[in-house]
């Protein structure tokens, strides 16, 4: 991992959550992962079966963000996927066992309140099975990293394409609600964090990382959305709404104004999924 500063390692320590994006065939689609990490690298678990897993197995470019307060990290990719139900690819993968051993451990004792909160409702019949899905361990190596006090610049690492000319202040985001922006960008996507309105309509996000990322401005570009409320530990407490769409970005000195044009709706309250179209 590109370098980091004592406040990005702090923020790793103290995040919970990793919202992850990948690149879809409709555009960026962005969702919460539990996490652990090591020197270089981000690790997450996630279902063999989920739209994420398929995805990165055909383009491995992924963009994240992980946030604490008004501090935020936000890092893009190379994604490896190591799965047990794939024992011949495994075998090619051999030199990496031990890390991926050592990092399965690190997010065992990490994220230990949320995987005993998960065999819970397992137990309870709270969940759509009985039988836990398999999961695949997922390495993210990131080449570019961004680190933001709220809307300000504390460091970047790595070669990002755009040029920052937004002014060098700091106001804060404007919005009712806590969010992550994902954005189709001409080299992949960026996953920024945001404040949004209530219907998820609009959003504010910081203009330095949209212009660090080379995100279109005041044109349609694919992306989505998203809130997760972290009300507990274990998958039953989730809840959470992502509308993937049209965004539109327009500069507005040191924030960036999200205007969304919404085509599907995505919500999960504990094990329940639906998707509509809008």
């Amino acid at each position: 991992m590109p370098a980091l500063d004592p406040t990005g390692q702090s923020l790793l320590a103290e995040g919970r959550q990793l919202h992850v994006g990948v690149l879809t065939t409709t555009g960026p689609h962005v969702t919460p992962e539990l996490y652990t990490y090591d020197d270089g690298n981000l690790w997450f678990l996630t279902a063999a079966d989920t739209l994420k897993t398929r995805v990165v197995r055909r383009d491995p470019r992924v963009a994240a963000v992980v946030r604490v307060g008004s501090n935020s990290l936000l890092v893009s990719g190379i994604v490896t996927d190591y799965d047990i139900g794939d024992p011949l690819r495994l075998l090619t993968q051999a030199r990496d066992a031990l890390r991926a051993l050592a990092a399965l451990m690190s997010f065992a004792v990490r994220n230990a309140a949320d995987l005993a909160a998960f065999a819970r409702d397992l137990a309870a019949g709270r969940l759509q099975s009985r039988l836990p899905q398999r999961r695949v361990l997922m390495r993210l190596v990131p080449d570019r990293v961004v680190l933001l006090d709220g809307t300000a610049l504390v460091a970047t690492d790595g070669e990002w394409p755009g040029r920052v000319t937004v002014p060098d202040d700091a106001p804060a985001l404007v919005g009712d609600i806590d969010c992550v922006v994902g954005a189709e960008t001409a080299d992949g996507m960026i996953v920024l964090p945001g404040r949004a309105s209530e219907d998820l309509a609009e959003a504010t996000v910081p203009a330095v990382a949209v212009q660090l990322a080379d995100v279109a401005i005041d044109e349609a570009v694919r992306g989505g959305i998203v809130i997760d409320d972290y009300r507990a530990p274990g998958p039953a407490a989730k809840r959470g709404e992502l509308i993937r769409g049209r965004l539109r970005f327009e500069l507005d000195d040191a924030q960036c104004r999200v205007r969304l044009d919404g085509e599907r709706d995505t919500t999960w309250a504990g094990a329940q999924v639906s998707t509509t179209a809008l």
